[in-house]
Order: C-alpha cells, then structure tokens, then sequence
C-alpha cells in the first residue's frame, strides 16, 4: 500500500470511528457499490435506525416548516438535530456523501438553541434549529478542511470560521456536517482518494454531480433541509439536477464567499464562483437566501456585495412571463429524456397563458466552454495540479477523461492573453444582453445540462451550466420528473450524439429544468422560478405534463 493510500485509509477510519455503533447500518441494508443498479431512498426510514417520530421529522417537513414548529416548541431544536445527524450517518454509509462530522457540537447546538427559546420567548433567528450541511471547503473551527486531497491531511483543523459559516449560527442554524467533493472541485463527479466516491441515491451506478455532489446526494436522501454547495461551472445546479433537488446560484459574492479553503491559486483574474442552497422544497431557496442577505453581510465579509434582498420583489405573482426558450446548442445536443423534460415545460407554460419565446439565435455555447476554460487555466502555475503532485496521489479518472480544463495552455498565459480574453468576454456578454433586450425577457428557461445523471466518470464538460457562471447571471434549477425507458428510447438519440446515451443507464434518473436571469436579479428570477414551479406541479398533478 502506497503512503498517500495509508492516509486516506487512515482518515476514512477516524471517519467512521465518529458514528456511534447504534448508528451503522445492519447488514442487510448494506446493499450496493458503485456498480448497483439499486435505489437506497427508501432505506433511511425502513432500516430502523431512526425512531418512527425522527423518520416523520426527517421526512415530512421542508426548512419553511419545519423552522415553524420548532420555533414555536412543537418540536425541540435538540431533537431535531439528533433526527438529522442521525439520518446523515445513514445517508453516509449509502452514499459516501460526507467528508466530516461534528454531530456532538450540533447536539449540544440544539439543547441551547431550545433552552435560548425557552428563556427569551422567541428564536434566534429564522434558521433558529434548521440542520444545515455545508459543503467541504467552508471552514468550521476544530474541524479539518482537507478538500479530498492526500497533502492536505498533515493540515491542522480550522481556527476560524467561513463568514457564511458564521453568519448561519447567528441565524440560529444547526450544523452537523461538511459534504464531499470531487479532487480539485473541477470536475462533476464528486471523488477523491481520500474520502473515495459519493454515489447518487436514485441509482448507485450513477454520478452524484459535483462539485457539490456530497450536497447533492444528502438532501436527496433528506439528511439536511439545506445543504450549502458553492459554483463556478455548475456545482450547485449539476448535484441538484443529477439527484432531483432544487438548487440556487445566486448572482456571484450576493451570498458571502470568503474565508474558505481552496485548492486553487489565490487572486484569479477569472470569473467569481458563488455559494448557494439546495433543498427538497422551492421556498427553501428562498428561505435561506433571503435571510443570509438581510443580516447584511456585507459587514462581515469583504467579498460581499452590499445589495439588499428586495423582499417585495421576491415575492411579487407575475401573471404572465415573458420566457424566452433555449431548446439547446446544436453543438451539445440534449438526450432524449432531458429534451422531453424541457418541452413538456414549455408547453405546460404556454399552456398556462405565458409567453414561451424560442430562442433560434442564441449565442455560442462553444465560446462559453472555450472562454471558461481559458480562465480557469490561466494560473500558470498550475497550483491545484501541484497540489495533487505534492500528496503522491493519481488524478481521479473523471478529471483525466474530460481534458484540460485547468491546464488548457501548457506554455502559459501572458497579459496580452488576458486582455485578450477579457475582450472576447464582454463581447460574449453583449450579445447575450442583445437577446435579453430585443426579447424584453423576464427568465430564460434552458436544460440544465445534456444529460440526466449519468454513469461515474463521465459527465464531462458542463456547458449548459457554465455559460451563466461566465456571464455571472443566477440560475435555478429545478425537478421535473425520471427518465423512463420506455419513453426516452436510444432509437432517438441519432449518430450525432458527443456523449454516449443508453436508456438503459439512466432509467429513473431525476429529470429537471433551468431557469436562469441577468445579475442582480436573484429576486425576480425566485418570484418568476416561484410560478413556474407552481404551474409545473399542477399539471403533473392533474396528468398534464406526461
């Protein structure tokens, strides 16, 4: 055995060690790898594990709800964190979907934020005893940020935390968690050699996403009613939409982002990554949204920009939308399931008495890839690379099979290269915010990708998501029903396909929509995804979208 495989070892056994043996799963619901086929949705409320009253907890309430009753005593704030973490060490040992825990500190949480309501009368804040995971790279005091890498396990625990981190504990949250990650958070298959490979609840065989796939796969599996994932190709939205939960990327630094680790070098000129939720339930992203932006924390982080939520707007019931339709790049063409997904929101939309505009000359996606990835390799360096070098330790399969997308140009950038760059970018924008003008749109609605989840190590290169990471512009993500067999048939994928599609593969795989607006219009496009979501859900009710 190698000395980097004797860390991680090493690591996953002081890991494990930290579930208490009450926790861990019998042995015949130890049902799968990598290479199973089978659901474990089910297997948090049948495997016994949790009380009858902790699986109706963990199950049956969203954030919104669930911070109501317990904000008012129905249910203790200390119950309700021992509920999640348990469910969460379930979640673990079917998913590999956690890289620490700290559930003793989120026990204790929850007897103070109980005896904290008892005394005063009222809770701390509107987080007041909601469990909520955040992903890897926030700091937590006491707790290692390893980012899944071998040469970062010598590192010593966190001094300090993320300003995120602390602003969710003067909201009154419980944290309990950080979730894994993929080697360099690069790539959307969330593994590593240190913490292994999180697989997707729906179906083993398939990828979680990443880079917030640890995210991904816990809420699906409702072990956290918020789980905080960050994005700069589609981190938050890929997990969200690869294990059918919804997810938020707000306009870049709208939710604070400093203090983390990183694998990256710091001072990039590139583009801004940005943090934000995902969750089981549409009111949620809002929920936590509205209330990370109101304790204004642009005091408490420099990367912050200093924008009031408008809650008015938030909240407005646009009667009739203006959609423009982006039914996808010739380039990246889409697999028959997620193309039945989007047209069938389409037509429930217009349907709906709103305006679906088809967008027949959108630009490029493969400028988008090709601007992205220059900026993500612009660090000549190559830091995250070295980072990976210096643990002794090889690059993870899915990082290798999708090329160059932090080492684009071995020879190395110049300034004239950025500046060149730069050019090209704001001419990309410009044609983008032609569209949205001579259109007058209020919301673009896109697929989320080509694919649905597909099988580990080969999603590749997320265009239909980084394209709004480049332009900065915040996008929603949100579920629409599975993948079926014997609907979306392989005779309809053609010849021209750049991924490889097998109904087969991917049968009950989560299907979604994205809905992206401009900057700063983090509000209009909750209140416009609001509507959207609502008409969704009634015609899957009433039999209409089939």
């Amino acid at each position: 055995m190698a000395d980097w495989e004797k860390k991680a070892a090493a690591k996953r056994d002081a890991n494990l060690a930290k579930i208490p043996k009450e926790w861990l799963l019998p042995s015949e619901f130890q049902i799968g790898d990598e290479t199973s086929h089978e659901s474990v949705l089910d297997i948090p409320a049948k495997c016994g594990i949790l009380t009858p009253e902790e699986v109706v907890v963990t199950q049956n309430f969203d954030a919104v709800s669930l911070a109501k009753v317990v904000q008012v005593g129905s249910l203790k704030a200390e119950g309700v964190a021992i509920a999640f973490c348990k469910r969460a060490a379930i979640a673990q040992q079917l998913t590999n979907c956690l890289t620490e825990t700290f559930f003793d500190d989120a026990i204790k949480r929850g007897k103070w934020l109980d005896e904290y309501l008892a005394k005063h009368g009222k809770p701390v804040g509107p987080l007041h005893g909601l469990p909520i995971s955040i992903k890897d790279p926030f700091n937590y005091t006491g707790v290692q940020s390893t980012l899944g890498m071998i040469s970062y396990l010598d590192q010593p625990a966190a001094k300090e935390n993320s300003a995120l981190v602390d602003i969710l504990l003067d909201l009154g949250a419980i944290l309990y968690c950080k979730t894994n990650i993929p080697q360099t958070m690069m790539t959307a298959d969330s593994h590593n050699n240190t913490f292994g490979r999180t697989l997707n609840p729906h179906r083993l065989s398939l990828g979680a996403g990443g880079s917030s796939g640890g995210e991904g796969a816990l809420v699906a599996l409702r072990g956290s009613v918020i789980g905080v994932g960050t994005d700069i190709g589609g981190s938050v939205r890929i997990p969200a939409l690869v294990n059918g939960t919804y997810g938020f990327k707000p306009t870049p630094n709208r939710v604070p982002y400093g203090g983390q680790a990183s694998v990256s070098r710091r001072g990039s000129p590139g583009f801004p990554a940005a943090a934000g939720p995902l969750t089981n339930a549409f009111e949620d992203l809002e929920l936590f949204t509205r209330s990370v932006i109101e304790i204004r924390p642009w005091d408490r982080d420099a990367t912050a920009i200093a924008y009031p939520w408008r809650t008015e707007t938030a909240n407005a019931k646009p009667s009739k939308l203006r959609i423009g339709y982006f039914e996808g790049d010739s380039q990246f063409p889409i697999h028959p399931p997620v193309r039945r997904a989007l047209e069938s929101a389409a037509k429930v939309l217009a349907t709906a008495g709103h305006e679906v505009i088809p967008l027949q000359q959108a630009p490029s996606l493969e400028t988008a890839l090709g601007l992205s990835t220059d900026y993500w390799s612009l660090d000549n360096q190559h830091t995250s690379i070295q980072h990976i070098k210096n643990g002794g330790e090889p690059i993870i399969p899915s990082l290798a099979n999708q090329g160059p997308t932090l080492t684009k140009k071995e020879a190395g950038y110049s300034m004239d290269d950025l500046f060149e760059i730069n050019v090209k970018t704001g001419a990309y924008k410009a044609s983008w915010n032609s569209l949205w003008v001579q259109n007058k749109l209020d919301v673009i609605l896109c697929p989320g990708a080509e694919t649905t989840a597909v099988p580990h190590d080969t999603f590749g290169i997320p265009p239909y998501t980084l394209v709004w990471n480049l332009l900065q512009y915040p996008g929603i993500v949100i579920p629409v029903g599975k993948a079926d067999k014997a609907i979306d048939r392989d005779s309809l994928a053609g010849n021209d396909w750049k991924r490889k599609y097998k109904s087969e593969d991917i049968h009950g795989a989560p299907l979604s929509i994205q809905l992206v607006a401009r900057s700063y219009q983090d509000e209009e496009l909750i209140a416009a995804s609001r509507v959207i979501d609502q008409c969704l859900k009634i015609a899957d009710n009433t039999g209409l979208q089939k």
